[in-house]
C-alpha cells in the first residue's frame, strides 16, 4: 500500500468533528512508513482540518467530491473542473426556488445565500456540522447575482433540507428530480439525506486517479475509507476499499472490508490491520 484516501464526515471525523487519538496515532505511523495519506471529501478547501492535516503529515486533499485537488500547505490547486459561468447561474437560480439550504463552492471557498440559513436550523444535521456550516460560509444576499457579477464558476453545490416531525424532508424529492433532469451534472448524497452536485464525470474516484498519476503511485496500491454515496465511485477505483461500520448499506456491499464505526476508531483500526500491522 502506498496511498490511503480518507473521507472526512462520517469517516475520519466522529460526530463531534474530531479525529480520535488511536486513529491519529495510526495515521502518523503510516506517514512515517512512507505512505501518502490524503483527504477525500465533499468539503471545499476552507472546510479542511488544516491544523490537524499539518500535525498528521497529510499534504494533499481531493475536495468538493473530486472537482478540485489541492496541495494543502500552500493551498495550491493542482486540478479543477468547474461548471460554466452561465450554467452555474442557471442551476443555482432553479434550485433556490425550492425550500432548501444551499452552499456553493468556488476555488476552495464556500458561499451561502443568507435567506436559506433558517433551513439548517431545522435539518437533521448534527450540531457540530451545523456549526461548521454557519462559521465557514461567506453569506451573500443574492448568490446568483454574486456569481454573475464576479463571473464565478461552480465547483460543487451542497443542498440540505428541513426535516418535519414525521421525518419527511421538505422538497427533497422534488429537488432531486430537478437535478437529475440536467445531464450536465453528477448528483449524489454526501450524508444526512443531503444532495450534492458537480459537473458530470466529476467524482472522488477521478480525483484519486489524477492524484495517483501526479504522484506516480499506481491505483492498485491505494486504500480508501468512506461511508456514503459520494464515496461509491472511489471505492470502485481504489485497489482496496474499506467501508465504515456506520456506512450506507450500499457502500458496505461494495467494500472489500467493513471496519468499525467513526465513533469507535474505524479508520485507525483499518490502517493498523492493512497497512501498519507488523511494521
Amino acid at each position: 500500500m502506498r496511498m490511503i484516501a480518507l473521507d472526512l464526515d462520517g469517516t475520519l471525523f466522529n460526530r463531534d468533528r474530531q479525529i480520535t487519538p488511536f486513529t491519529r496515532e495510526q495515521i502518523k505511523k503510516a506517514v512515517s512508513l512512507g505512505i501518502t495519506v490524503v483527504i477525500s471529501t465533499g468539503r471545499p478547501y476552507v472546510g479542511l482540518p488544516l491544523e490537524e492535516a499539518g500535525e498528521l503529515g497529510i499534504r494533499y486533499a481531493i475536495t468538493t467530491n473530486g472537482a478540485a485537488v489541492y496541495e494543502i500547505p500552500t493551498r495550491t490547486c493542482i486540478y479543477e473542473k468547474c461548471m460554466s459561468e452561465d450554467f452555474s447561474c442557471e442551476i443555482l437560480k432553479e434550485v433556490l426556488k425550492k425550500h432548501v439550504h444551499l452552499d456553493a463552492f468556488v476555488h476552495g471557498d464556500a458561499y451561502t445565500q443568507t435567506s436559506t440559513l433558517e433551513v439548517i436550523r431545522h435539518s437533521s444535521l448534527p450540531e457540530s456540522t451545523r456549526n461548521y456550516i454557519l462559521t465557514t460560509r461567506e453569506q451573500v444576499e443574492d448568490i446568483c447575482g454574486y456569481f454573475r457579477k464576479n463571473r464565478l464558476r461552480l465547483e460543487k453545490a451542497t443542498i440540505n433540507f428541513e426535516v418535519e416531525s414525521d421525518g419527511h424532508f421538505v422538497d427533497r424529492e422534488e429537488t432531486k428530480e430537478l437535478l437529475l433532469s440536467y445531464p450536465e451534472i453528477q448528483v449524489v448524497s454526501g450524508g444526512y439525506n443531503n444532495l450534492e452536485f458537480t459537473s458530470a464525470g466529476v467524482t472522488k474516484g477521478a480525483g484519486l486517479a489524477f492524484l495517483c498519476e501526479h504522484l506516480n503511485i499506481p491505483l492498485e496500491c491505494t486504500m480508501v475509507c468512506g461511508d456514503s454515496e459520494n464515496d461509491k465511485d472511489i471505492m470502485g477505483v481504489a485497489g482496496f476499499s474499506v467501508a465504515m461500520g456506520n456506512a450506507d448499506p450500499e457502500i458496505k456491499a461494495l467494500a472489500d472490508y467493513v471496519t468499525d464505526t467513526n465513533e469507535r476508531e474505524g479508520v485507525g483500526l483499518a490502517i493498523e490491520k492493512f497497512v501498519n500491522h507488523g511494521r
